[in-house]
């Protein structure tokens, strides 16, 4: 039964439109394995607006768009990941057309589409702005032609006609409409979407979602990178001011008197920590009293030791409560004024907010112990990488040639690791990088097949390693060694016990025929034991006339967790 969420009001007396398909060139087309909208002829549908567009109220609208251009996805160029979703929502749906729809002020924009133009409509030519209140997040529109709502749309009562609609609303977690993820066709579809669609339809558009958030959240952390680089050139720049100064003369500056416990405080207190004037007492207890209670007594013995002894300066770091009750670390430093008898008489310093400094040192400590981490894991694989080599080869040049193709295989899956999110790899990047010595131009002989699908790094280098290896063979003995042979390699994602499963094979022919090994070498070993471990996988090696094959089928979980299956 379909789905008929949002149908408008039925006007089976209307006469329809002459039904058109869209033209070959607006379908989308199939290059290099991937699925991409071709542009139709004309730009963007012009013609006069005769849409009944809903109207919005201007302070809702206002804050809707507000919350749109915090996205930053405006006018921005096509991103894979997007057209991917809007490909895959046209397949499910059986449509020519789908569109990742973002309603603006005065147009919707495409950020990605499949069978429709490269640009932009009109607000007043927009379908998708009535889908934005929808409550349960989809609208469908069997016939346009029959909804009073847009049945004046010149986009349904011209060129390129189309006549049914379903839109996903791009929906915030705060409840705010950007757009939609939608599918259109040039033929009505009185029972709407099935449910399987219409489901598939909205987990869609939060996909479509998720990207939104992940790329904001990305220029949010670059935004916070470059501010911390400036708070810690700042605090450079007036440590050296410190160093070179007799007195401190900036933040927070306080005068003490050790006699009477009398201190005063300049206007930092208010301006940087938040104390109205009469909440301020000109007394060390105050100061004290506003010491975290773990940092107090601490804090009390050194200003005591530095009265009580010989030293011109007294320095010392602790947590000090702001007037709204958080805690800032701060470094407060000193002058000790002593009289002739070497009595401290005076203590004159300023207190300076390391609040960021300390966040920033907990940060790079963070980084720190993730490098370190991931430098030990790659000197243990080219220790082992090492010893299995030179366990193995006949001779020292031998030994060199082998170690050095191992380790540039390693080297070209950490490039690729670098070059993007350094937990995350492309799988099909690290096989073609791995092949990238074997692959001669001509067509047929290395043929790369599979869904996009990122693995952790651990499998990346590991996956790098295993297909090095098969190369290497197949080069010295197998089907890359004749002119004719090929090689394919190929994974998909099953499901095995209720869990994804990644199979990949590894299949030659058109070689000469390949037999077992009397003894195995480093590659089996590293194929059967070291990258079967790091995935939690299982391996097949076939000898077959034709060539070899190699499968082998590990949980998904081992191929993308940031240390294989023991993440």
């Amino acid at each position: 039964m379909g789905i008929d969420q949002g149908r408008g009001e039925m006007d089976n007396r209307a006469t329809p439109h002459p039904r058109k398909t869209l033209p070959r060139s607006a379908r989308c087309s199939r290059a290099q394995d991937r699925l991409r909208p071709v542009p139709i002829a004309s730009a963007c549908f012009p013609g006069p607006a005769r849409s009944t567009t809903p109207a919005m109220s201007d302070p809702i609208e206002t804050a809707r768009l507000q919350v749109l251009h915090s996205y930053g996805i405006l006018d921005t160029p096509r991103e894979p990941a997007f057209d991917d979703i809007v490909t895959l929502a046209t397949q499910i749906c059986a449509v020519p057309v789908g569109l990742v729809s973002l309603v603006a002020a005065d147009r919707q924009w495409f950020k990605a589409q499949c069978g429709f133009p490269s640009c932009e409509t009109p607000l007043s030519q927009s379908v998708c702005a009535h889908a934005l209140t929808a409550e349960d997040g989809l609208l469908v529109i069997p016939d346009l032609t029959a909804d009073p709502r847009t049945r004046e749309n010149t986009l349904v009562t011209e060129t390129p006609f189309i006549r049914f609609y379903a839109g996903a609303v791009l929906r915030t977690d705060d409840g705010v409409s950007l757009g939609t993820l939608c599918v259109i066709d040039t033929k009505p579809r009185p029972d709407g979407l099935k449910p399987d669609q219409a489901f598939a339809l909205r987990a869609l558009a939060r996909q479509v979602m998720a990207q939104l958030e992940l790329r904001r959240a990305v220029r949010e952390r670059e935004a916070a990178l470059a501010a911390e680089r400036l708070v810690r050139d700042a605090l450079a720049v007036s440590e050296e001011r410190y160093r070179l100064s007799s007195r401190a003369t900036t933040d927070l500056i306080w005068d003490w008197n050790p006699q009477t416990g009398r201190i005063h405080w300049d206007d930092g207190l208010s301006a940087l920590y938040g104390f109205q004037p009469g909440e301020i007492e000109p007394s060390n207890d105050w100061w004290y009293a506003h010491i975290h209670p773990e940092d107090r007594d601490r804090v009390r013995r050194s200003v005591q030791a530095a009265i009580d002894g010989a030293p011109l300066r007294w320095s010392e770091g602790y947590r000090f409560r702001r007037a709204d009750g958080s805690y800032a670390t701060v470094l407060n430093r000193a002058i000790i004024v002593r009289g002739s008898e070497g009595r401290a008489t005076r203590m004159t310093g300023v207190m300076l907010d390391a609040t960021q400094q300390a966040e920033a040192d907990a940060h790079r400590e963070m980084l720190s112990q993730e490098l370190s981490h991931r430098l030990k894991n790659t000197l243990a694989m080219v220790q082992a990488i090492a010893s299995q080599t030179l366990r193995d080869a006949p001779d020292v040049a031998s030994a060199r040639d082998a170690l050095l193709q191992r380790l540039l295989a390693l080297g070209k899956a950490h490039d690729i690791l670098l070059a993007g999110n350094a937990e995350r790899a492309g799988m099909e990047a690290v096989i073609r990088g791995a092949l990238a010595l074997h692959d001669n131009a001509r067509a047929g002989r290395l043929r790369i097949e599979g869904p996009p699908l990122d693995i952790g790094p651990k499998a990346a280098l590991a996956l790098a390693l295993m297909i090095h290896e098969l190369a290497t063979n197949a080069a010295k003995f197998g089907a890359l060694s004749a002119a004719a042979g090929a090689v394919g390699v190929t994974w998909q994602i099953e499901t095995r016990d209720d869990n994804p499963h990644l199979r990949l094979s590894w299949a030659e022919s058109g070689g000469p025929p390949v037999t077992a090994p009397s003894r195995k070498g480093f590659g089996t070993r590293l194929i059967e034991r070291a990258f079967a471990g790091t995935v939690a996988g299982d391996v097949a090696l076939e000898y077959r006339e034709t060539g070899l094959l190699c499968v082998l089928t590990a949980p998904l979980a081992g191929f993308q967790g940031k240390d294989g299956i023991l993440n």
